[in-house]
């Protein structure tokens, strides 16, 4: 599991400008990496390797060079892999293979996207060639590459006398369109001569992956050193399509991310891939749907929802459901965290963020960040992009990404929520942004309270009408009945957002519809501590029951 949240030695944020230094507030990753239940009921092993993303060291030199410019993503690439290699067992037909899970947030989640491509490509090492390893690496980083020839045949070959010498066509080594072909020629071989394991990854589960090429540089660096790219390139992806070696893949994306070099790596499921796809909207900035705020209360939601994706409470048939496919987590850990958000709101006297889908919604845009401008997110009318040139092909919308909206935008708009607000701990004299003092003088002056959560308006979800059944959803109405107004009998009707478009030709929407995402299990648990809200949420939510079978017999592989 890669997380960016903090160093894996030093969790302690240092005093600054007079300020006292506190603990780091861990993220989503950290929190469910907590609550893996060391085996699960069948004593089937659960293992975890946890790995401090790019740029969380602690000091400026980590901070700035390693998170603005994605120094060390190779390097943590490489050691998740090894890991990997060192634990992963195959087994016979009556037990079946260790399953593997990759768990990232912001630019950890970039990190575990490329391990899955990487291990998607060449699979798993066996032990015997892991000498190799930093060779094969740089062959599948640089396929495609005209000026590179490929290492890791020739090293191993030279080590090893007694083996048939069968290399890939060194002219599909060069080639860019031919790239796939070649990467595919390359497992092959790889898998004649007994060097690598075929395997598949059970969940590939990221919260706001940026970057649609690499890690976004610091755009205060960008300034300083004006040659540097928008992003780093030498580090990526090919594509954001999925892979069908990849059974699931989940996503929570933030609605209200505005950093202009924050833009969202939303995935694209070419049509023959049969992989599980599931990306959901959530309220509020990249931190508040990965956690690291003080106010965890939207981290808590997206924390629910990823934890009963991967948990499989979720599925599609549910009759399907085998233990060894998925997570097991402790059952008290919602509510453990979700006491804890309680406490913190009574603690700084902060009760009117207190309940489900309340929580703060932070601006994260601030200075110096603020200096390369803004850019506000639009689901469902991302486009492809050209991987060789960086640039985005404006005539091709990313299509088959199974976007959603979660239900908590719809509550936080009729309950008259707060909009983003200023992070007053990075206000000047904490800090150096000094817009929020400007504005807060402004409103007071007159007379102006807090702004309401409307994204439908000018706002992420700007052309987009939320169907339930009631006539508008302008003016927020703690009063409305949040069930849809036709529902039957035979089953309610499914809440969904509509795009109707924004009066521009070019701002096209992929597909026209955006359905609710469905309550799972640990979503429910944790919204029925606001039985009020749960009172309105949960019977809107199509199918929000699910049930599951018992798996028929103990399946002892192990869980990374």
């Amino acid at each position: 599991m890669v997380s960016t949240w903090q160093d894996s030695d030093n969790g302690w944020v240092p005093g600054s400008w007079g300020q006292p230094g506190h603990l780091q507030n861990p993220t989503n990753v950290t929190r469910l990496a907590r609550a893996v239940s060391c085996e699960d009921k069948h004593h089937h092993p659960q293992i975890v390797y946890y790995q401090a993303g790019i740029g969380t060291g602690i000091g400026l030199w980590n901070h700035v060079v390693g998170g603005g410019t994605g120094m060390g993503l190779a390097e943590n690439v490489r050691e998740a892999y090894a890991f990997l290699a060192s634990n992963y067992a195959e087994h016979d037909k009556l037990v079946p293979n260790d399953s593997i899970f990759l768990l990232g947030f912001s630019r950890g989640a970039f990190t575990a996207r490329t391990l899955g491509g990487f291990i998607c490509a060449m699979g798993i090492l066996k032990k015997k060639a892991m000498a190799h390893f930093y060779a094969l690496f740089e062959d599948w980083e640089r396929a495609g590459d005209p000026a590179y020839e490929p290492m890791f045949f020739d090293n191993y070959f030279e080590h090893h006398h007694d083996v048939k010498k069968i290399k890939p066509d060194a002219k599909l080594a060069k080639s860019k369109k031919d790239r796939d072909v070649y990467l595919r020629h390359y497992f092959e071989l790889l898998l004649e001569l007994g060097l690598t394991q075929d395997v598949h990854i059970n969940c590939i589960g990221v919260w706001d992956t940026v970057g649609a090429l690499g890690i976004p540089v610091n755009p205060l660096l960008q300034r300083v050193f004006p040659g540097l790219p928008s992003f780093v390139r030498t580090y990526r992806w090919f594509d954001t399509r999925l892979d069908s070696d990849v059974k699931n893949a989940f996503q929570a994306l933030a609605l209200d991310e505005r950093r202009f070099p924050f833009s969202p790596a939303v995935w694209e499921r070419k049509p023959d891939c049969t992989s599980n796809l599931q990306q959901v909207w959530f309220p509020g900035s990249h931190s508040n749907v990965g956690g690291s705020y003080e106010d965890a209360g939207m981290a808590d939601i997206t924390l629910a929802w990823m934890m009963d994706q991967l948990a499989g409470n979720t599925m599609a048939h549910p009759e399907d459901f085998r233990a060894h496919e998925w997570i097991q987590f402790d059952e008290e850990y919602i509510k453990y965290w979700s006491d804890c958000s309680d406490q913190w709101y009574e603690k700084h006297k902060q009760e009117h963020y207190k309940g489900w889908a309340r929580g703060k919604v932070y601006e994260s845009n601030t200075f110096p960040q603020s200096l390369a401008g803004q850019e506000t997110r639009v689901p469902g009318r991302y486009h492809g992009t050209d991987y060789e040139s960086g640039k985005t092909d404006l005539k091709r919308l990313l299509a088959n990404t199974n976007e959603q909206i979660h239900s908590s935008v719809r509550a936080r708009i009729d309950m008259g929520a707060r909009g983003v607000e200023p992070d007053w701990s990075q206000v000047f004299p904490h800090g150096l942004e000094l817009r929020p003092l400007v504005v807060w003088l402004w409103r007071r002056m007159i007379g102006s309270g807090p702004r309401v959560y409307q994204p439908q308006i000018d706002g992420p979800l700007h052309g987009w009408k939320l169907v339930d059944g009631h006539s508008s959803h302008a003016d927020p109405n703690w009063e409305i009945n949040m069930s849809p107004v036709d529902s039957r009998p035979a089953g309610l009707k499914e809440v969904q957002w509509v795009y109707e478009g924004n009066g521009k030709a070019t701002n096209q929407a992929a597909f026209k519809a955006m359905p609710e995402a469905k309550l799972g299990k640990y979503e429910r648990r944790l919204l029925e501590k606001d039985q009020r809200m749960a009172d309105k949420v949960e019977f809107t939510n199509n199918r929000w029951h699910w049930f599951r079978k018992d798996e028929r017999r103990p399946a002892h592989g192990r869980t990374f």
